[in-house]
């Protein structure tokens, strides 16, 4: 099914596509999933890794499914849109968001939401090195404030994107980061955001399958929508 709110991914590049492709193939073994389809696919088969825009399509219509009831799914003939998929997702991590807004401020609640609940776990020493002069109250303040697209605010999520890379042990997207990301400003936040993630995913291993994949999806394609225009050198010079 054709989804307006995913059509940017055909603009994103193509290590970027490989990212959201692994987070639906693999678990946190680094193993495929029992439930994916997308590597029984032939264009798939013929494109991965190197041609990714042609397995946008599939990689839509995945996620979609993921986001539907598996016997409506059959009738219909196709799953749900972005849409619903990230309304349902904020609302299972007790987001605030009103479900009116455009499809970018969610996914800003979303992230900034990941965020703040970092900040949560982390010392008072680590948030004094992060910001230099806010206590942990002001700086979940500040964090409330930023708006997605911003630097900050795309420096702070490749920590959670990189966290979600190194939980589901994809290479490729780790070694993406890896020339991208450095720094102690990183390693102070992503022990936070990995414990958070845990949390996270120790629920969602009670809340059902579809929730494991789904979350990890819509975390990476709100990181993607946020960085699609960017080179890697201007990401670099970002995130340094």
């Amino acid at each position: 099914m054709k989804d307006n709110d995913l059509d940017f991914l055909c603009d994103c590049s193509n290590e970027l596509l490989i990212l959201l492709a692994d987070t639906i193939v693999y678990d946190q073994k680094g193993e495929e999933r029992f439930t994916e389809g997308l590597t029984n696919t032939k264009v798939y088969k013929d494109n991965y890794p190197e041609n990714m825009i042609d397995i946008v399509p599939k990689m839509v219509d995945e996620i979609q499914c993921y986001g539907g009831n598996t016997i409506l799914n059959v009738f219909r003939g196709h799953g749900v849109p972005y849409r619903e998929i990230l309304i349902n997702v904020a609302k299972r991590l007790k987001v605030s968001f009103n479900k009116s807004s455009s499809i970018e401020l969610i996914e800003q609640y979303l992230l900034q939401h990941i965020l703040i609940m970092s900040v949560d776990k982390m010392t008072e020493e680590d948030v004094k090195y992060l910001s230099q002069k806010y206590s942990k109250k002001e700086l979940k303040d500040q964090i409330g404030r930023l708006r997605a697209g911003s630097p900050l605010f795309i420096k702070l999520t490749s920590v959670i994107v990189m966290q979600l890379s190194k939980r589901f042990v994809q290479n490729a997207a780790i070694g993406y980061f890896a020339k991208l990301v450095g720094g102690r400003a990183f390693a102070v936040l992503a022990g936070p955001v990995a414990w958070v993630l845990t949390g996270l995913w120790a629920a969602f291993d009670i809340a059902g399958p579809a929730y494991r994949v789904l979350v990890p999806c819509v975390i990476t394609i709100a990181y993607m929508r946020q960085v699609k225009n960017l080179s890697d050198d201007e990401l670099k010079q970002i995130l340094e």
